[in-house]
């Protein structure tokens, strides 16, 4: 079975909006369709961003909604914990916890919408893809 990471913005537009790419792709983990690999420092960092003001302002995410959905990605996810953090990306440190959580996690895929971590392509075994290139590889499995 196919395992993948999402980066935390892709997790936090499935929130936000429900009927997105993102959102398909939790729903494809929540079927079964491929194993989602998280880490505590993920469902952190996602939680800590859908609290930040703006998202707040524009989006109206209730705590609620908020406890809901991290609830469920910790009932779906395979967690593993993050031991080793390499500093590949600089101008965006959260993002090499996001490839520490992928390469430990064994996932073949890191999902993400982050051009820093687009622009890696690949580390290791994971192959950094957008939510469309990776909806297209699921489709086609």
């Amino acid at each position: 079975m196919t395992r993948a990471v999402l980066d935390t913005n892709v997790l936090v537009s499935a929130m936000i909006i429900n009927y997105g790419k993102p959102a398909q792709l939790v729903g494809y983990a929540s079927e079964g369709k491929f194993i989602l690999v998280i880490s505590d420092e993920i469902i952190q960092e996602t939680k800590t961003t859908l609290h930040r003001k703006h998202i707040k302002k524009r989006f109206h995410p209730t705590d609620k909604k908020i406890n809901e959905f991290l609830d469920r990605l910790c009932s779906i996810g395979e967690f593993v914990e993050v031991t080793e953090i390499e500093n590949l990306v600089p101008q965006d440190p959260p993002d090499n916890l996001i490839l520490a959580t992928a390469v430990q996690g064994n996932a073949a895929y890191l999902v993400s919408g982050n051009l820093h971590l687009l622009n890696l392509v690949s580390h290791r075994n994971p192959r950094i893809v957008t939510p469309t290139q990776f909806l297209i590889i699921l489709n086609s499995m």
